[in-house]
């Protein structure tokens, strides 16, 4: 890499640093008390990573846009969107919001998972084929499923949002899973994420995001996972340039609510938080859009190489990862082994759906 793309990769996230280490400052100023009387507006605070020019901070900037309508309707918010980074890592952030010091967030299944640790789950490889699988299942069979645990944690679960596919990236390519063996490899703190590292023979290191693109220029780490947006987006590209089609999980991410908070909304106030994001199906279009358009640019990048793997190199994935859903229904217990079989019983109830010729 020159000394050119180092600049422009170390530039891209001095972007996100300063602008974080002042909305921290803001942040700790705004949390002395989230308490209101009646005539004081409801203050919501709102914790998220998303990267400028992304789906995610459209509808973000959405979000806003719609409680600040809501106030001519019966609302009367006051919102703060700290939704780059600025207050933590994900884990820190849903914590942020389990104890009312952010009212409200967008998260990751992977950092989601921190809290919930039956998120992880959701990220078992290879259960899903398609978007419609996923959907079917997320919608039809995981909120009721999930609602209760977040509930339990004082958080409301809002609804679904979307992620993407996960792949691999790396240094060198990861064409085969053998290929990863003894390489240092990026983690998240969710237990499906460690598993499919320790699965690849990776020598794993945990970290936030953040600390991903300095850790790939000095050589702590090699590789990981991630998806497409993210990969363009954030520097990756240029640091590991190598992204293998993997798709061998998929993140839906969430919305939540700090409960207590929630609760104390009047129930048009509640609606309002409800419906201030876009359409569920509008944002996961968006963030599919983007994917595939991005997808496409990295293909004519010739300085990124996109490997898509023949159903022998699938198959090879599948079979070295066929047994984590096991470990980490093993490693997490709870209500584990309840969700994946509830996910099961979902996708293969699609599945028999579209065999029928997609009637009942």
């Amino acid at each position: 890499m020159n000394e050119n793309s180092k600049v422009r990769s170390t530039g891209g996230w001095v972007l996100f640093v300063i602008p974080m280490l002042f909305g921290l400052y803001f942040f700790l100023l705004s949390t002395d008390s989230v308490e209101k009387d009646e005539t004081a507006p409801t203050k919501l605070i709102a914790g998220a990573f998303a990267a400028p020019g992304t789906p995610w901070d459209a509808d973000w900037q959405i979000f806003n846009k719609n409680l600040m309508a809501a106030n001519d309707k019966g609302g009367n918010f006051d919102v703060k969107l700290l939704i780059r980074g600025e207050v933590g890592g994900e884990p820190i952030s849903m914590t942020n919001v389990r104890h009312n010091r952010l009212q409200f967030g967008g998260f990751t299944i992977g950092g989601s998972s921190a809290v919930i640790p039956e998120m992880s789950v959701l990220l078992s490889p290879y259960v899903f084929d398609s978007f419609e699988e996923v959907d079917y299942v997320m919608d039809n069979y995981m909120l009721d499923v999930f609602q209760p645990l977040f509930a339990e944690k004082g958080l409301v679960l809002i609804r679904w949002v979307e992620v993407g596919w996960a792949h691999m990236y790396g240094k060198d390519p990861f064409i085969l899973p053998s290929d990863a063996d003894g390489y240092r490899l990026r983690t998240q703190a969710s237990e499906a994420a460690q598993v499919m590292m320790q699965s690849l023979g990776g020598d794993i290191h945990q970290m936030e995001v953040a600390d991903v693109i300095p850790s790939l220029q000095t050589g702590l780490i090699q590789g990981g996972e991630t998806n497409v947006v993210i990969y363009s987006f954030t520097g990756l590209a240029t640091e590991a340039e190598h992204l293998v089609l993997t798709q061998h999980s998929y993140d839906s991410g969430v919305l939540v609510a700090n409960k207590e908070w929630f609760d104390g909304l009047t129930a048009i106030e509640q609606e309002q938080v409800r419906n201030a994001f876009p359409a569920s199906m509008d944002s996961r279009n968006s963030v599919r859009n983007m994917s595939e358009g991005l997808l496409a640019n990295l293909r004519k990048n010739e300085a990124v190489t996109v490997y898509d793997l023949d159903e022998e190199q699938k198959n090879a994935w599948k079979e070295a990862t066929k047994d984590n859903h096991k470990q980490i229904i093993s490693d997490i217990g709870g209500q584990s082994q309840a969700i994946y079989d509830a996910m099961i019983k979902g996708r293969d109830e699609y599945r028999r759906f579209l065999a029928n010729g997609g009637s009942d």
